[in-house]
């Protein structure tokens, strides 16, 4: 990071922190000291809010003003990780790509370390890092302040894991570095990967079974274990039986704490999807019916005006009655072929808006073709009875942005044993069949989910996970696990700016460091750009 201050000396001494409720319901309140925050439980409680909130706002002003970081948008940790996750894939076609500074990303072409959504991303999971830090430094190992303390040691390794997946060195920080100018040490992403398997094996020993809603408890770490383990042989670069049985194992821990699917898939990303603990194991809070909320321009509110269309009158009627955001269509992307053709006849995750609309996007990447392409109706900001939850105008999404649900640990577990993993308590084939039931389409055979398509192996799966994690910021990291991202064993609108699909460089499956790090850091290195 930076020398300057890494990023900022004693970070909390000029930051915005956070209201504390009984659901670490996040709104910006004050600026304060580090003494004065440290002083009562309750200053405990608003900075650790404060860790848990930096990932979806990131301003002391609401709808993410005056911003913790000093770049000319507040542009939210989560809305660029979305864009990293999901514009250079089969998943979206971005309408402003050329404007917005996504193009590059879109096409999988030109990249370079000047994108603003690549430091935004970048130096947002670092703030997060920082802020947890500083926060570990300041709590003991006892009591409340102690499962406090592992609370941001699970928001640490949540960032470092994001960081590890999209850039192959970074600096790596604890909370036994030192505050102020220095230059840290430089680690490749394998050494971060072992690092936080070690944290999150730490923590689901650590923390509570039990925890108040939107923070972190024993199976939200097991599931991002699920998760870190699965990719753990790309990070890592090693062949991976050992990462698979951990997969496995914590996959399992998880189905301890009684989740189970929630039967209508579409509620799990609505404005009442805070009632859906049953299958969301973690999620950021957004806001509550007639609430403010946080009112931040990222996480679902880009997401669900960014599927807002209103090029043709049954278009802007979608964005009214469904998505329940009149009045804000940003239409900032639309689905790529791939991902709308995947879904099978009655497949319940078929959410798309597709009266008038081509399903292909022809039209140049630039030329920003709202009327081409379906639009998606996955982020929805209506209530279960169909109601739009709020004035969006005024309030903006009420959806809260799930980030690990039970359905992924399902079919974490399925591919690991499916790569070799032992110890699971059910097969491959019954965990995936389990996520298609839910969705209302017809089970497996053994032979389809474990049949080669496009020289991929387990293609079906990778189909599988794309119906069901679609706009969820897995799509990236997904393809890069299976080698269907980079070269052309598979193809997609516009990949290497072609239509019909091209192909992309190998050292597209990381992001380029951002120029500026460079400069500040002589120790950074960026081995493929």
């Amino acid at each position: 990071m930076k020398k300057i201050g890494y990023i900022a000396a004693a970070v909390l001494t000029a930051s915005m922190l956070w209201t504390s409720c009984d659901e670490l319901d996040q709104y910006p309140v004050t600026e304060t000291s580090a003494n004065e925050v440290y002083s009562t439980t309750e200053g405990y409680k608003q900075a650790l809010a404060k860790i848990y909130a930096a990932y979806v706002i990131r301003g002391q002003e609401e709808g993410g003003g005056n911003a913790d970081l000093n770049d000319s948008d507040p542009y939210y940790c989560s809305r660029s990780c979305f864009n990293l996750q999901e514009c250079g894939t089969d998943e979206i076609m971005f309408t402003w790509a050329a404007s917005d500074e996504l193009k590059e990303i879109s096409l999988l072409q030109g990249l370079t370390g000047q994108s603003k959504w690549i430091a935004g991303a970048y130096y947002s999971l670092y703030y997060i890092v920082t802020l947890s830090n500083d926060f570990i430094r300041n709590c003991s190992d006892d009591g409340e302040q102690g499962q406090m303390k592992n609370e941001a040691r699970f928001m640490r390794a949540f960032a470092y894991s994001q960081i590890m997946d999209f850039w192959p060195v970074g600096a790596f920080v604890t909370e036994n570095d030192p505050i102020g100018a220095y230059e840290p040490e430089i680690a490749t992403r394998a050494k971060i990967c072992e690092y936080v398997i070690s944290e999150l094996e730490d923590l689901v020993e650590k923390l509570p079974a039990k925890n108040e809603q939107y923070r972190a408890n024993k199976y939200v770490a097991a599931a991002l274990l699920s998760r870190v383990c699965l990719n753990a042989p790309v990070y890592t670069e090693t062949s991976g039986s050992e990462y698979y049985n951990k997969c496995i194992k914590y996959s399992e821990m998880v189905y301890e704490g009684g989740f189970a699917l929630e039967n209508d898939f579409f509620k799990l990303f609505n404005a009442d999807n805070n009632k859906r603990t049953n299958e969301i194991i973690f999620s950021f809070y957004t806001g509550k019916d007639g609430e403010k909320g946080n009112k931040g321009y990222g996480s679902t509110t880009m997401i669900i005006s960014g599927e807002g269309n209103t090029a043709s009158d049954a278009a802007s009627a979608n964005l009214a009655n469904v998505l329940g955001a009149e009045g804000n269509a940003w239409q900032l992307f639309r689905a790529r072929k791939e991902a709308a053709q995947r879904f099978e006849s009655g497949d319940k995750r078929d959410l798309f808006f597709k009266e008038g609309r081509p399903i292909a996007n022809e039209s140049s990447i630039e030329q920003q073709a709202a009327g081409e392409g379906y639009v998606f109706n996955k982020f929805c900001n209506t209530k279960d009875d169909g109601s739009v939850a709020s004035d969006y105008s005024s309030t903006l999404s009420q959806v809260d942005l799930p980030v690990l649900r039970l359905s992924e640990v399902l079919l974490n577990e399925a591919e690991a044993i499916l790569r070799g993993g032992t110890g699971a308590s059910k097969s491959a084939l019954e965990l995936v069949n389990q996520v298609r039931q839910r969705a209302g389409v017809g089970a497996f055979s053994q032979a389809e989910l474990e049949a080669t398509a496009n020289g991929i192996q387990y293609w079906n799966l990778l189909e599988e996970r794309g119906r069901e994690f679609l706009l969820e910021s897995l799509r990236r990291t997904d393809l890069i696990r299976f080698d269907a991202y980079v070269g052309n064993k598979y193809s997609w609108e516009w990949k290497g700016g072609v239509y019909s699909g091209g192909s992309a460089e190998a050292k597209f499956k990381f992001f380029p460091l951002p120029v500026a790090e460079l400069s500040a850091n002589s120790a950074l290195y960026d081995p493929n750009y």
